[in-house]
């Protein structure tokens, strides 16, 4: 059967990705300006133009809140793209890789990691990684051990592991010297405070790279969404099809959690959002849920650091009370 032919890139479509471009950018603006340190929009244009190597405000920029405006942006962007490969390949809009446990499965493998002193640039993305994959695998094969899979079961056995590996780290935080603490907090509750930038480029080419692999799919999403026997009535090869996209996802979760630690509510809130906006077709979903997502976790950001300057709340926290009311005022449309 040849794909569908109707038109993706519609007047609406165009304008939702223009607004939500234009949220990144003024949320962008706002979180290199304001902080403790108060930057002039004039200073600002000035310094990232090269006009003000020396000041002080360069190294405020470059440094400081440069790096950790590109974190927000990969960790929102990557949580909500992989928020809407997991919310299709289940068909459930609960899913995500929050309530799945992938986070925190992601979480539990960098934190074990970290114990082990491992000196090896790649020792936290790839435990992330193993610890993503791991939990989405186990999650899966539970559900499918009933008489036929049921994506309740998946989201149940999520919520489940998540409060296992929460309490594990807790367990570890207990545990760990007055040093450890700091970073492990950082995995448990989120945080762009120790964005760096030999870290970001290389995470910044793997969510791009990633994304691309997603969207080549967004016909397939497409058809898995519906049904699975659907989908392959029309040519797609479902299982091999969900094990690139699973695998993808959890990749873009793991990346988030090697720089930024838990961040929840992104990949079960916006892709909602974007839903609500451009319909059901991934070809218009996943560009614009990746803006909106970048959009909240930069917003989230900025909050977590200035609403009580000069003391700094997790980002995780901030999402959290940014997502719960809006999750719960989408679940009372009828189309969410």
């Amino acid at each position: 059967m040849p794909r569908t032919r109707h038109r993706f890139l519609t007047p609406r479509a165009l304008a939702t990705a223009s607004i939500a471009a234009i949220a990144v950018a003024i949320a962008a603006a706002a979180s290199l300006l304001v902080g403790p340190f108060a930057i002039a929009p004039r200073t600002l244009l000035q310094t990232l133009l090269g006009s003000r190597p020396e000041a002080m405000e360069a190294q405020v920029i470059f440094t400081i809140r440069l790096p950790r405006l590109v974190a927000a942006c990969i960790g929102g962007w990557a949580l909500a793209v992989a928020g809407i490969v997991f919310q299709a390949l289940l068909r459930n809009p609960l899913a995500s890789e929050y309530t799945l446990g992938v986070s925190s499965g992601a979480a539990l493998g960098a934190v074990g990691v970290a114990l082990l002193h491992l000196s090896s640039p790649l020792a936290t993305p790839v435990a992330a990684f193993l610890g993503a994959v791991s939990t989405i695998g186990i999650v899966l094969l539970l559900a499918r051990a009933r008489l036929a899979f049921e994506t309740n079961a998946a989201i149940m056995i999520g919520v489940i592991f998540t409060a296992l590996a929460n309490a594990a780290l807790s367990l570890i935080l207990s545990i760990v010297s007055p040093y450890e603490l700091q970073a492990f907090f950082f995995w448990f509750m989120g945080s762009f405070a120790e964005a760096e930038w030999r870290t970001l480029v290389p995470a910044a080419a793997v969510v791009v790279v990633l994304t691309a692999v997603i969207y080549a799919q967004a016909w397939t999403l497409n058809a898995i969404a519906v049904d699975e026997q659907f989908a392959a009535q029309v040519g797609v090869h479902v299982e091999v099809a969900k094990a690139i996209l699973l695998i993808s996802a959890s990749l873009l979760t793991a990346v988030v959690v090697s720089i930024a630690g838990t961040v929840g509510f992104v990949g079960l809130v916006v892709p909602h959002m974007a839903r609500l906006a451009v319909g059901v077709d991934h070809r218009r979903l996943i560009p614009v849920a990746a803006l909106l997502g970048a959009a909240l976790c930069v917003a989230a950001d900025l909050l977590a650091r200035t609403l009580l300057a000069p003391n700094e709340l997790p980002v995780g926290v901030v999402t959290a009370f940014i997502g719960v009311p809006v999750f719960v005022a989408l679940m009372r449309r009828p189309s969410v």
